[in-house]
């Protein structure tokens, strides 16, 4: 049926995933799985976490839907606990990261137009979505090319490049600067923290906008509420979803700064955006967030992951580890990261590659100390033994 009825537009592994609890998944195989890919950075507290699933449960035999013409207290909830992580701002609610990310774009591009419009910079490698303007931003020209021509009004610089952002701040207008902290879709690239601030610095002296896609990396994922928040950076506008409820549809624009004041009435808007159930499921991904002693662990985890990396780099298995809080990848050698994907998959562990060469792991916040050393065992023998045909 899915071979059949669905577009063919995803490279899927042949598994059926029925059920799931914690960094578990249950195949129709019969067969439990390890989870590392974590649904992309959605599934961060577990699949199916107990405090999650009560709060949709509850919210959904009250109230579904009523649309944005009214007002509902779990979306207005948990827009106030939104802007408080965040230091203030106004939120906008949608349906994913690309959603989210039109709205940032949006309030640069109209700030932008009262003073002659602008361009809006982004990185090279970066993902910021798949619509059309979210593509555009994006700084991957083999994904733009089938849709060509893509939106005008972007300009992509190299990561950590200041002179060329510099370069781009010189030469004309400037709407915004629109940043991954890090590239999670090519391969967990760290932003370094140099740039990130001299990118604010510049931003702050043209009065252009600076816009953080925390898509991947916000909630928790780098050991803090937003990965900016470990640089001591003050963006005017932050976007997040993947994990934000929990596995059901949400994004959400936080807008502060010198952006809050933007949009007004009928400038966007979004049939589904913060529905009173997802609304729920994100207040109950705060609670959860909020635990004592939750980004500490990450660190640890994360720590802990990094190690048997560094083993496969200190073989020659592999030749670079780069990781901020549980985000991790590594670089291989002479061995297909997709491949290894399909032996863990043997072994009963999920794995990601983002290129022929990198693997990425992406494993729940609660994930525990076995269950690293779980998946840095497998990757130690798997290397040390390589596959037909493949050297290492």
């Amino acid at each position: 049926m899915d071979a059949r009825y669905v577009l063919p537009t995803y490279a899927r592994y042949p598994l059926e995933l029925v059920a799931g609890a914690g960094a578990e998944l249950l195949g129709a195989d019969g067969v439990e799985y390890l989870d590392f890919v974590t649904g992309l950075s959605v599934s961060n507290f577990g699949h199916c976490h107990p405090h999650i699933v009560a709060a949709i449960q509850a919210q959904a035999a009250s109230l579904i839907h009523c649309s944005n013409l009214y007002v509902t207290r779990p979306q207005a909830e948990l827009a106030s606990r939104l802007s408080a992580l965040a230091n203030g701002g106004r939120v906008f609610f949608a349906n994913s990261g690309a959603e989210a990310n039109e709205v940032a774009i949006k309030v640069a591009k109209k700030r932008a137009a009262g003073g002659g419009g602008g361009v809006i910079v982004t990185l090279e490698r970066s993902f910021h979505g798949r619509t059309m303007a979210t593509l555009s931003a994006t700084g991957q020209p083999e994904k733009q090319a089938p849709f060509a021509p893509v939106l005008e009004g972007f300009v992509h610089v190299p990561v950590g490049d200041q002179t060329a952002l510099e370069t781009v701040f010189r030469e004309g207008k400037v709407a915004a600067v629109l940043l991954e902290p890090v590239l999670g879709e090519s391969g967990v690239v760290l932003v370094p923290e140099g740039f990130l601030k001299a990118a604010q610095a510049l931003c702050e002296e043209h009065d252009a906008l600076f816009m953080l896609d925390e898509v991947q990396t916000g909630l928790g994922r780098c050991g803090a509420t937003f990965a900016y928040q470990r640089f001591g950076l003050s963006p005017d506008v932050v976007t997040v979803a993947k994990t934000l409820a929990g596995g059901l549809p949400m994004g959400a624009a936080i807008v502060g700064g010198r952006a809050e004041d933007v949009l007004v009435g009928g400038d966007h808007g979004s049939t589904f955006g913060g529905a009173p159930v997802v609304a729920a499921a994100a207040n109950a991904v705060l609670d959860l967030l909020g635990e004592d002693g939750l980004f500490s662990r990450v660190e640890e985890r994360g720590v802990r992951l990094e190690g048997w990396l560094d083993r496969l780099v200190e073989s020659g298995a592999a030749c670079e580890v780069r990781r901020l809080g549980l985000m991790a990848a590594v670089d291989l050698v002479g061995v297909s990261a997709k491949q290894v994907v399909l032996d863990a998959l043997e072994a009963g562990i999920l794995l990601n590659a983002t290129s022929e060469m990198t693997l990425r792991f992406l494993p729940p916040l609660i994930v525990s100390d076995e269950q690293i050393d779980r998946v840095g065992r497998f990757l130690a023998t798997r290397m040390s033994a390589g596959s037909p045909g493949e050297g290492i």
